[in-house]
């Protein structure tokens, strides 16, 4: 087995991974079992958040859960699991109920980027182990050691692209929360994304499509995709390598083909 299973491909601008040799179902199979765990485990979060806040709405809607029954939205998985990014069900909150607003607002809003990340560090880590386990047993069992790889290393990107996703300060993702959380409530951008910030979201996936089904155009017109497969290459490659160090003892082991 090639040490570099997997590489970047482009689908509608966005930066996913891919398994290599696989068939189409099988990669779509494990990419729909990873967006059902992440997407769930991202809705979870922000309703439990929100309850330890104070704000009991998402508990009154059965949202406080990881049912993927109660978060999935079925526009967004599937966009999840074909283009790298996607959304469940927005959780209900009710910001007049936090014991300290403000303070509710960060943590709600930074609870599903933290619930991916720590999704990503496992990712990452059970990824390099079972490629560690590979190595270790003379290619016996390759075809099962390959389908944990392949599963944890989309596992981890995957979750490292709802991160940083999220992490834009665009209306209505969690990254504006946050802006939101710091900024007066009557603040100048705040107050321009509340009223346009899903207009640009729609826009920057608009442009990443069109940039990415025209071969003549430049890739640097992908904003959205470049921003995605800058920070999402190099935090999954630092996972990677911390984990590579503690396996191998070495700084070198990689994820992927440039």
């Amino acid at each position: 087995m090639d040490q570099y299973l997997l590489s970047f491909q482009k689908f509608f601008g966005v930066q996913i991974f891919t398994l290599r040799g696989f068939q189409d179902s099988r990669s779509l199979l494990l990419a729909a079992i990873v967006a059902v765990i992440s997407l769930s485990f991202h809705e979870f979060a922000h309703a439990w958040v929100a309850l330890k806040n104070g704000d009991s709405t998402a508990k009154m809607q059965g949202r406080v859960t990881i049912n993927p029954a109660s978060h999935l939205d079925v526009l967004g998985f599937l966009a999840f699991v074909f283009a790298g990014i996607g959304f469940a069900k927005p959780v209900p909150i009710n910001q007049n109920n936090f014991n300290n607003r403000k303070k509710g607002i960060f943590c709600v809003a930074i609870a599903g980027i933290t619930a991916n990340l720590i999704l990503a560090i496992l990712g990452a880590f059970f990824y390099v182990m079972f490629f560690y386990l590979y190595l270790k047993s003379d290619g016996q069992n390759e075809k099962v050691y390959q389908l944990f790889i392949d599963f944890f290393g989309l596992f981890a990107t995957m979750n490292v692209s709802l991160i940083f996703f999220n992490l834009l300060p665009i209306h209505p993702l969690d990254g504006f929360r946050v802006f939101e959380s710091f900024a007066n409530y009557n603040n100048r951008f705040v107050k321009y994304m509340r009223n346009y910030g899903q207009y640009i979201l729609l826009g920057l996936i608009l442009i990443s499509l069109i940039v990415n089904s025209v071969s003549a155009m430049p890739q640097y017109f992908d904003v959205l995709g470049t921003y995605l497969k800058f920070f999402g290459l190099n935090l999954v490659q630092l996972f990677v390598s911390l984990f590579g160090l503690l396996f191998y003892g070495q700084w070198s082991f990689v994820l992927w083909t440039p």
